[in-house]
């Protein structure tokens, strides 16, 4: 028993020790390869080059002078992407100087959240440890809250992190209001949807402001005797979201107000993604033909309603997915919680999804919703090296990450958790003195 566990150490302890910085070439060898996009790779190779995925094959001759990882019984994932986290715009959340996720005011639509983030976070570091290596960092609060980021999880400035800096653009749905008493008394015909619709009215109505604004600026440029509009940088910012090349994530929860947003992007005829859609199962089938991606908020939650089953939120991704709804998995906000990614997806694997798919969701399924696909989501040839080596199911969290890659670099996993518990672990026993 004792030589099992010591050869167990040895092989894990290997994984890493032969890796050397600085090398052009790094190659990966005798990994079980989970590409997720093409045939699983038993026993396989993957060969990095200047950052990028050269070469995938069961056996590569290692170039002269490549840095060699042996990961004999070891796993190889693509990096996992968070859909929609606050990573790099709080710090402490209790703190208000060390928050930086909104603006005053309900309608920013111009501003880029990439001017916030802070790449010297401590969450970075924590979020990285269970394999996320790509991130979407967003903005919060009021109607529209500005544009989204695309970032890697490493990088000395803001510079070197970036994917695209102008991932998305946000759109707060107005949440249905619970009717006062006195309305249940009455028992007025408004209902909860009246109410919201009326708010999604001011929405469509500044909507429209904005495209009078972008077709005053063709006429005007047509005409020379028509003068342009004042610069609205605000209205500037809608254009790419108002023509459907910029994205735009509605947040949106129950089924009613999921269903008046499906009516909402179609007639507005925008480039939408749904996050949150805690009662999507209800609908599943409007949202599948209407082809919206759903990034599903954290899963650390309770149903929407006291008279949802106590699994609703679970079962949830499961149902989306059975409908043809793809979905992407996210740690929810809170950039403390971006280390929980992977088991917001264990979580839903346990309530019914298939393991594949739920892999899909924290890969390629995001990276082609943010339409990146072409650099990230899959250990393809080409793409960027940003992937992963674990002992296990990464899904498992039992299972450790022995070494993490982004854009081909090996990034140090040590974090500002880990230095706390060893600080604390290694206390003096005796301070009483």
């Amino acid at each position: 028993m004792k030589r099992i566990a010591i050869t167990v150490l040895i092989v894990l302890f290997s994984v890493c020790v032969v890796y050397s910085e600085g090398a052009e070439y790094c190659l990966i060898k005798n990994a079980k390869i989970r590409p997720v996009v093409g045939e699983k790779i038993d026993n396989g190779c993957i060969l990095i080059k200047n950052g990028k995925i050269h070469k995938i094959a069961k056996d590569i001759p290692p170039p002269v002078d490549a840095a060699v990882i042996d990961a004999a019984g070891m796993y190889v994932y693509p990096g996992f992407i968070d859909a929609y986290t606050h990573l790099g715009l709080i710090e402490i959340s209790s703190i208000s100087a060390t928050v930086d996720t909104r603006e005053l005011g309900k309608e920013n639509p111009e501003l880029k959240v990439v001017w916030a983030i802070n790449p010297h976070s401590v969450h970075f570091g924590t979020g990285r440890i269970n394999g996320t290596t790509t991130a979407l960092v967003a903005p919060s609060s009021g109607t529209f809250p500005g544009i989204t980021a695309l970032v890697k999880m490493d990088g000395w400035t803001i510079d070197e992190m970036v994917v695209d800096d102008e991932a998305t653009s946000i759109i707060n749905f107005p949440i249905s209001p619970k009717p006062t008493r006195a309305a249940r008394l009455q028992k007025e015909k408004e209902t909860k949807i009246d109410i919201t619709e009326k708010l999604v009215e001011k929405i469509k109505e500044y909507l429209a402001e904005a495209r009078r604004y972008q077709e005053l600026k063709k006429i005007a440029q047509k005409n020379e005797n028509i003068s342009a509009p004042v610069m609205n940088p605000k209205f500037e910012a809608l254009g790419p979201v108002l023509n459907g090349e910029l994205p735009v994530i509605i947040r949106v929860e129950k089924a009613k107000d999921i269903k008046l947003a499906i009516k909402f992007a179609k007639e507005e005829k925008l480039n939408v993604i749904f996050f949150g859609c805690a009662q999507g199962y209800m609908v599943a089938d409007k949202i599948a033909k209407a082809k919206i991606p759903v990034i599903l908020d954290s899963l650390y939650t309770r149903p929407t309603t006291a008279d949802e089953p106590y699994d609703a939120q679970w079962t949830n991704p499961a149902k989306l997915v059975e409908a043809g709804v793809t979905i992407c998995f996210s740690s929810g906000g809170s950039p403390a919680m971006a280390k929980d990614l992977p088991y917001h997806a264990a979580r839903a694997v346990a309530f019914g999804l298939d393991h594949e798919e739920a892999i899909k969701a924290l890969t390629i399924n995001p990276a082609k919703v943010f339409g990146v696909e072409d650099k990230i989501g899959s250990i393809e040839i080409g793409k960027d090296a940003d992937l992963f080596i674990t002992n296990g199911d990464p899904l498992d969290a039992r299972s450790e990450v022995k070494c993490l890659f982004i854009d081909g670099k090996k990034i140090d996993l040590s974090n500002w958790w880990e230095d706390l518990y060893n600080k604390w672990r290694n206390r003096p026993r005796d301070i009483s003195n």
